[in-house]
């Protein structure tokens, strides 16, 4: 998933400094919504799996996710706020 992720970073970040605003922001919220549906069908495997440990499988996968979204969240907030060239 942090593979995934550095590509498509690298990827919005070449639109945003092509002055794309529109297609950054549609592409930024589909990888968004393409890995909470990776984490979704992980999560379903993990109930099929394991049915007596998971919901604490299952909230630690939650949490870590959450997680792991709010630092991306901030990491790209904080890079494309800045001008470029810093």
């Amino acid at each position: 998933m942090a593979f995934i992720t550095t590509i498509i970073f690298v990827y919005l970040y070449r639109l945003h400094r092509l002055g794309k605003p529109g297609i950054f922001v549609q592409f930024y919220l589909l990888s968004m919504v393409v890995k909470l549906l990776a984490c979704f069908a992980y999560t379903i495997l993990i109930i099929l799996k394991d049915r007596p440990g998971a919901g604490a499988n299952v909230v630690y996968l939650l949490i870590v996710y959450f997680l792991y979204t709010a630092l991306e969240i901030t990491f790209l907030y904080r890079r494309i706020s800045r001008p470029f060239g810093s």
